[in-house]
């Protein structure tokens, strides 16, 4: 913890040390409290809490009570818990009649407390409620509620909306984690797996072009045969010509549609890995991996035309580097989608600049380079560096664009919501690496370093994950 941080709690912690001596609670009342606080973290549940505060009220002070809360549909109070009939069932409950106010209040026979939330937690709880408030407490008779008293309800109500408040976010949250859990099922049962039938599908197109191929030749042959007095020669010589060209038009198609079948397959089965969603983080399935021909090279046949489209030269330095001299244990599927987001930003983010000899150039330049011991003896680094032309960013913007949601005020022009970076941030961390950003003379370099593993360590890691 910081140490402005630390002020700021020991200060708060004075501020209540204070404030209880200011309110000046009866042992009785104390106890109350303390008995409050005990059950409300024993009881994890929203339905014990509800009958905790109702309990509370009867066993210290023979007071009765009825709990009304937000319906997150109506935005209306509805009777939850009373000390009469206890937990009322869902079926049961209707809303009521009795009004939100912010501050307590009187009806014939009982006073009515705001049960407030907890302002910062508030928009993450989808209530249709003005501010804060979750519900209201009724005491009765209210009698038998002197003004010391009603001060002591007026506090004890606001330590219900607080754990109240907890609680509904703790179930909120657990209702979403099994919804997610429910819809990766779909996503593995619906998508995932029909997803195969593709891959049986381009299979099936490949032959069925393979025998075009075959009647193709077969055509040519009979071409041959004929001679050229034969009548009919010249319109079987348009009609391989035509086989031909749309024989080769379709095979490019089918390539075309089986990279994009194989990216789009990588990444589905990727990111909706189950173990993600179980375990509430990446989890890594790693492999030895050739970057340049099972992720550099895919990601080129797709991006390359799109570059071209913008004009965006491509200097792909990775050709003259040799992959035999590295091996790299990772997790292809997510650090394929590094890559990918570091090509989608250069081609959003790259910009015509002049140079020095006022060339105006539009350029994007990748590459790769080994540092010795970069993470400690024995263990080197391999860097990634992505070069864009452009404005170059300021040395506050670079360290922090790997950052949730910031985007520069130069990128707000583009669609994007600051996600892309930061995925790369974390899935590179999360391999033991680290990602920065340089700006240049003439734009900006993004790199990310991995560990290079020797023989041994890749082995021993391939081991252990089995």
């Amino acid at each position: 913890m910081q140490p402005d941080s630390f002020r700021d709690i020991y200060l708060r912690v004075k501020e209540k040390k204070e404030s209880y001596e200011r309110y000046n609670f009866e042992r009785l009342q104390e106890e109350a409290f303390a008995t409050f606080f005990d059950l409300a973290q024993e009881y994890t549940s929203l339905e014990y809490l509800y009958q905790v505060c109702v309990a509370v009220p009867k066993v210290f002070f023979d007071l009765e009570s009825r709990l009304y809360v937000l319906n997150m549909k109506s935005g209306r109070p509805e009777k939850v818990c009373t000390t009469d009939s206890g937990l009322i069932p869902l079926k049961n409950r209707v809303d009521a009649s009795l009004e939100l106010s912010e501050e307590p209040y009187q009806t014939e026979s009982a006073w009515v407390y705001p049960i407030r939330g907890n302002e910062a937690l508030t928009r993450w709880i989808p209530f249709h409620s003005r501010g804060s408030i979750l519900g209201v407490f009724e005491i009765y008779p209210k009698e038998k509620v002197d003004a010391q008293e009603h001060f002591f309800f007026e506090k004890f109500t606001n330590r219900i909306g607080y754990n109240l408040h907890q609680k509904l976010l703790i179930e909120q949250n657990i209702n979403h984690i099994k919804f997610i859990n429910q819809l990766v099922a779909d996503i593995e049962h619906n998508v995932i797996s029909p997803n195969m039938y593709y891959k049986l599908f381009l299979i099936r197109l490949n032959r069925i072009i393979q025998e075009y191929s075959q009647i193709q030749q077969q055509l040519g042959d009979l071409v041959l045969f004929l001679g050229r007095d034969h009548p009919s020669l010249k319109e079987i010589g348009k009609l391989h010509r035509h086989l031909v060209k749309n024989t080769a038009k379709l095979r490019e198609e089918t390539n075309a549609l089986s990279r994009h079948y194989e990216h789009t397959s990588l990444f589905l089965e990727t990111l909706m890995r189950r173990d993600h969603f179980e375990k509430g983080t990446y989890v890594l399935r790693k492999q030895p991996c050739n970057f340049r021909t099972e992720i550099i090279q895919p990601l080129l046949d797709r991006y390359i035309p799109m570059f071209e489209k913008k004009g965006i030269v491509v200097d792909n330095m990775f050709e003259d580097v040799p992959d035999e001299e590295i091996t790299l244990f990772v997790d292809k599927g997510l650090i394929s989608q590094v890559f990918d987001n570091l090509f989608s930003n250069a081609l959003k983010y790259t910009h015509r600049v002049e140079d020095q000899l006022g060339h105006r150039i539009k350029l994007v330049s990748y590459n790769r380079e080994i540092l010795a011991n970069f993470f400690g003896e024995n263990t080197s680094g391999v860097r990634f560096n992505f070069f864009t032309t452009g404005k170059p960013l300021t040395e506050q913007q670079a360290a922090k664009v790997f950052e949730e949601g910031y985007r520069t005020s130069g990128a707000r022009q583009e669609r994007g919501g600051g996600h892309g970076l930061h995925f790369v941030r974390n899935v590179v961390e999360i391999h033991g690496g680290i990602v920065g950003c340089e700006p240049q003379r003439y734009g900006n370099v993004f790199y990310f370093v991995l560990p290079l593993k020797d023989a041994a360590q890749v082995k021993t890691e391939l081991d252990g994950s089995k």
